[in-house]
């Protein structure tokens, strides 16, 4: 009766350590950050410590920044393919399939970061506008949003740009979609690329300046080549996402899905404070190495408004001409806003 009993409690044993082995789920993580980055820090890395300890260590999250998987543009065939679980996907990064949400970059569509985050979410989460018409079109929900800290102009170059008419003929890096849109109603010459790619290219000359907050411009090293910028204006910004396929999503068990969808929301709306924080620390760094502020008189941020007004106009209408809601999505956000205020 003794081994009886002694072997049943042996079973019982090995089937609680087999089952909880199997519960277990690890998901790999995967962006183009570099080592350092204030978005790793003050986003990714709390989103994978509080999924973890949600799951009571049962889901495990496997990062891989840097593109250690794949690039940033390929990040959305990467996560649809399941070469990756959670990938960095950034619409404007695949503006020829996710369009719409280049509204959320438009130069002063909002004057809050966090209050821009807030609308982002409603508008991709719950039935929202931007689930409907992108992220369920392209099989892949978001599990964590973000905007970058308002965009600034970052210059290599040495010669001075005075006021709005001294930014014209520059070439600067842009992410696309409706930045393109901001630096042509700038008189300024857009070179799409990459983030990574930008220090190589400053370097060498290719192109004169970039359009980043300067917490992105600190991560990627280029305070020593940064010879001036502006400083509180809205250039716009870009939409990130961390998102997951459907078929992935729909592999994992509803405690998983909860605790994911959870911790998500929690450390988007979150975020936003602590990008604001890291900016204004990022400017002072690189004005403390010499650089100068591109300053703007009245008539030119009246210029600039009436520029920025018609890049929405013209961005709209391009995407209305091709058979996609641009106009209607203005709409959608300006009411998103309005309720998240």
């Amino acid at each position: 009766m003794k081994k009886i009993v002694w072997a049943a409690a042996r079973f019982a044993a090995l089937t609680l350590v087999c089952c909880n082995v199997q519960a277990e789920t690890t998901l790999r993580l995967a962006d183009s950050l570099p080592n350092g980055h204030f978005i790793a820090s003050e986003l990714t890395r709390p989103f994978i410590e509080q999924v973890q300890k949600d799951s009571n260590g049962q889901l495990k999250l496997q990062y891989f920044p840097g593109e250690q998987l794949g690039k940033a543009k390929d990040m959305l065939m990467l996560t649809q393919s399941g070469v990756v679980d959670i990938g960095y996907v950034g619409p404007s990064y695949v503006s020829d399939k996710m369009p719409l949400s280049a509204a959320f970059e438009l130069p002063g569509a909002f004057k809050d970061d966090c209050q821009g985050t807030r609308a982002l979410w409603a508008m991709t989460h719950d039935g929202g506008f931007l689930q409907k018409t992108e992220f369920e079109p392209n099989h892949v929900i978001p599990l964590l949003i973000l905007m970058l800290p308002r965009y600034q102009i970052l210059l290599s170059s040495k010669k001075p740009a005075n006021g709005v008419q001294g930014l014209a003929g520059f070439k600067v890096r842009s992410a696309g979609g409706a930045m393109d849109f901001m630096l042509h109603n700038l008189s300024m010459v857009p070179v799409r690329m990459t983030p990574p790619e930008v220090y190589e290219s400053l370097s060498r000359g290719t192109i004169d300046g970039a359009v980043f907050p300067y917490s992105s411009a600190l991560a990627y090293g280029l305070s020593n080549l940064v010879r001036q910028g502006t400083v509180g204006g809205s250039f716009g910004t870009v939409v990130l996402t961390y998102s997951i396929s459907e078929s992935r999503w729909k592999q994992l068990s509803a405690n998983d899905r909860t605790v994911l969808m959870t911790a998500g929301k929690e450390n988007s709306l979150n975020a936003c404070k602590r990008f604001e924080t890291t900016e204004n620390q990022s400017i002072d760094k690189f004005k403390a190495q010499g650089m100068r502020v591109i300053s703007f008189t009245a008539a030119d941020q009246a210029l600039l408004d009436s520029a920025f007004s018609k890049v929405g106009r013209e961005w709209a209408s391009g995407l209305d001409s091709r058979g996609r809601p641009g106009t209607r999505m203005l709409s959608e956000m300006e009411k998103a806003l309005a309720t998240v205020r």
